[in-house]
């Protein structure tokens, strides 16, 4: 497969803290990953910009299956409230509000049909990654999150040397779980670009961001609505 280095800026809206706007990359996934030439989008997209936001991921009814199953997880109490901190002991809402629920591909508890096609989706891109932007990630980490009404999480960053596990997070992604999420709902992720710019991307269902874990910072505003997630980094071997 032939990638080259052009850059296709389309779709969505960049916000500078000036206030100007310009546009940025959209890609629809309609079709397998195995489509070379969406996946050669994402793989462009990455290299020249360093984050990458992909529509229709999946399928809508496993997208619909995964957003019943965090909400079970909700329900049942399986989430925990998300710590920060250096050892990840901290519960702080001042710092963020979601409650989270860790997923293992390999776990017998976890074989559910539609998180294995998640995982199955997110090896493809893995060995994508490897192949031509040589990132060496070997493992993948993914949770369920689940943001209450008016939660948040403050700018950060998901790449620390000093955070034990983080310093081997080399792209994070979001997919996204929300049927008919609206722009006055808020809950956008805002990432932060250079110059003083920062994209603010609506969770829509089905939509996934990718971006390098070391480079970016990124916060998650307040939603009036609850928000949920299916978390994931791409991670070198500690």
């Amino acid at each position: 497969m032939l990638f080259t280095k052009k850059r296709d800026f389309s779709a969505y809206r960049v916000k500078a803290q000036t206030r100007a706007s310009i546009s940025f990359a959209i890609i629809s996934f309609k079709m397998t990953l195995k489509n070379e030439p969406k996946l050669e989008s994402v793989i462009n997209n990455l290299a020249n910009c360093g984050y990458v936001v992909v529509d229709d991921f999946l399928p809508a009814n496993i997208v619909e299956n995964l957003n019943k199953l965090a909400k079970d997880h909700y329900a049942q109490n399986n989430m925990q409230a998300a710590k920060v901190g250096s050892k990840n002991k901290l519960q702080n809402n001042a710092v963020r509000g979601d409650n989270i629920v860790w997923l293992d591909e390999n776990n017998e508890n976890n074989q559910n049909n539609d998180i294995q096609v998640y995982f199955e989706k997110m090896h493809e891109l893995k060995k994508a990654f490897n192949e031509y932007l040589f990132l060496n990630v070997h493992e993948i980490e993914a949770h369920f999150a689940c943001y209450p009404v008016g939660s948040f999480y403050q700018k950060h960053l998901d790449h620390f040397s000093q955070v034990s596990g983080n310093q081997t997070r080399q792209l994070s992604s979001v997919l996204y779980l929300n049927r008919d999420w609206q722009a006055s709902n808020g809950g956008e992720l805002r990432l932060y670009l250079k110059d003083n710019e920062f994209i603010d991307i609506l969770p829509n269902a089905g939509r996934l961001v990718l971006f390098l874990s070391a480079q970016f910072w990124h916060e998650v505003l307040p939603a009036k609505v609850e928000r949920l997630s299916l978390t994931g980094w791409f991670r070198t071997r500690n």
